[in-house]
């Protein structure tokens, strides 16, 4: 990768239900078009009041740094996750702001989606919120802990494969 690189923040998340090796093979695609800086822990979290395993979700955000661009990057998620189930989610691209009905950047579950708020902070803690204007590290700190999800393995347990 060169300067000139973005860095971006990638929200993945797929079915509990194989999800491991399901994320590590996006990972394996996200590595030919980028290098993943850091990785926050990963989630599970649970889709229903019934805490039940088989409905629930893995959830992991990546620092991803990419000479592609915005659009070219949204276009690659589409491809690795048209026919899965898993769900790739641009949340920040350098200090991009855009408003439009393709895509909001950053993306507000940055800061409204309890989970992602807590794994982006792990992935880039010292990334400032260009409309918040305060750190990840620091909205992390200010939000509650999320109570549908909990601890599910380490992140580089998806990268280090």
């Amino acid at each position: 990768m060169t300067e000139a690189a973005s860095q971006t923040l990638v929200h993945l998340s797929t079915n509990l239900v194989g999800g491991t090796l399901a994320a590590q093979s996006v990972v394996a695609k996200l590595l030919k078009i980028g290098n993943i800086v850091s990785s926050s822990s990963v989630y599970k979290r649970y889709l229903s009041s019934a805490r039940v395993d088989i409905n629930s979700n893995i959830e992991v955000v990546f620092r991803f740094k990419t000479e592609c661009a915005a659009d070219e990057l949204l276009w690659h998620f589409r491809q690795y996750s048209a026919e899965k189930k898993e769900k790739l989610q641009l949340l920040v691209f350098d200090e991009l702001l855009v408003l439009a009905p393709q895509i909001t950047l950053p993306n507000p579950s940055l800061h409204t989606d309890l989970l992602v708020v807590r794994c982006a902070a792990e992935a880039w803690p010292d990334y400032e919120h260009p409309i918040i204007q305060k750190s990840l590290r620091e909205i992390a700190a200010q939000s509650p802990p999320p109570l549908d999800s909990q601890f599910f393995l380490q992140g580089k347990t998806l990268v280090d494969f």
